[in-house]
């Protein structure tokens, strides 16, 4: 029998695209740089690339900050000290709490009825804020953020420590996420049960128990 539940922030309960391309528009403008809808696939593009070495393990949260925004203004042929826009991204990207449809309604189901962690491999402080920004501050019994702790998903140190403060048993805990390697393929290496939130709905390639397309479908299941 499930009695606790670890969701994933990101792409999960606050939708990161919105936010993102939010503070990747705002902060171009007050740098004086023209935004075009089409820049926030360069982006996307390149975040993913460099989150997933980070869940690999072959980059640190710290490089991720400093290459992240000097790639993409290459790859987009403008000229920027990439470390500073990196600052000002994620002062706007603190401010914005974009939820995924249906993200407050279920995180209070889930937590009238098991014990939920929120899960994410983001940073601390700008995970907070935007979780206080989404109005989802005060539901989840714990806010687990890799940063914190020095392990990332999909480690098994990650679910240790997570497994170390819920104290249950791996068949007691069921993991939901949008990342088929940190959310899915960790959890399930660790033993616990998993659901796949097929955020952008592509064909369901996950090794996951279960998927959903949408949140709401999660009262069907829990």
């Amino acid at each position: 029998m499930i009695k606790a539940i670890l969701i994933d922030l990101d792409n999960t309960l606050l939708d990161f695209d919105k936010c993102a391309e939010f503070a990747m528009k705002t902060g171009f403008e007050k740098i004086g740089f023209e935004y075009k809808p089409d820049m926030f696939h360069t982006f996307t593009q390149t975040n993913n690339f460099l989150w997933s070495q980070v869940e690999k393990g072959t980059l640190t949260k710290s490089e991720l900050r400093k290459k992240r925004w000097n790639m993409i203004f290459e790859k987009l042929g403008k000229t920027y000290d990439g470390e500073s826009f990196e600052k000002e991204f994620e002062t706007l990207l603190s401010q914005n709490g974009e939820t995924v449809d249906g993200a407050q309604e279920i995180l209070k189901y889930l937590c009238e009825k098991y014990t939920v962690y929120i899960v994410t491999n983001g940073f601390y402080d700008i995970q907070k804020k935007r979780i206080k920004a989404a109005g989802l501050d005060g539901y989840a019994d714990e806010l687990i953020v890799s940063q914190s702790i020095g392990f990332s998903k999909p480690s098994h140190e990650f679910f240790d420590y997570c497994m170390k403060k819920l104290a249950l048993k791996k068949e007691e805990v069921l993991v939901i996420g949008d990342s088929l390697l940190a959310d899915i393929k960790g959890g399930k290496d660790y033993g616990l049960h998993t659901c796949w939130f097929n955020f952008t709905g592509s064909e369901d390639k996950s090794c996951a128990e279960f998927s959903v397309k949408k949140l709401h479908e999660l009262f069907m299941y829990l």
